[in-house]
């Protein structure tokens, strides 16, 4: 008896869970480029996790120092919002949403939405990690997970992706810009 009672309580609270799904459709490249705001090398200086105003979720607040714009020109300091994060000792993570930590350097493709903060084109389509490459120094641009192929399809994990210099990624983006 003391059984069926938990699992109906178990099953009672999972079915008040509310659930939602987040789906993501691949874009180009040349998409990126087309829609962002500003394209942006940056450091990211701060992380703060802050309540929705209707505190049903919570958002990530992160303040970049700009390094260099590709396109557009926010200023030497830029606020973006990622859903998710961590606020009032509550954690909450969004499957397919990016996150970010203080230090990491990146190469964002922004948009603005009326009068609110920027956020990433396509969630985490937008956000390219830098790293340093340990065999040579170099700061390299890790590749994105979808690319258009020669025949227009995009497909993951195509055997072209590879990483770039930072250099040659950002002269990619001024390429497509010009177009």
């Amino acid at each position: 008896m003391k059984t069926a009672l938990a699992v109906l309580l178990i099953v009672t609270a999972v079915s008040a869970i509310r659930v939602g799904a987040v789906v993501v459709v691949p874009i180009t490249f040349e998409q990126l480029v087309d829609e962002a705001a500003a394209v942006v090398y940056a450091r990211v200086s701060d992380v703060r996790g802050q309540w929705t105003y209707d505190r049903q979720s919570i958002d990530s607040i992160i303040t970049l120092e700009a390094l260099q714009y590709v396109k557009g020109n926010l200023g030497p300091a830029v606020a973006m919002r990622l859903p998710g994060g961590e606020a009032g000792g509550r954690i909450q993570v969004i499957p397919g949403a990016p996150s970010l930590r203080e230090g990491e350097l990146v190469v964002l493709f922004l948009k603005a939405r009326g009068p609110a903060l920027l956020t990433t084109i396509g969630l985490g389509q937008g956000i390219f990690r830098v790293t340093r490459d340990l065999g040579t120094g170099t700061m390299l641009v890790t590749p994105p997970p979808l690319k258009e192929s020669q025949v227009g399809r995009i497909i993951r994990g195509a055997a072209e992706r590879r990483a770039l210099s930072v250099d040659a990624f950002l002269a990619a983006v001024r390429a497509t810009e010009a177009r």
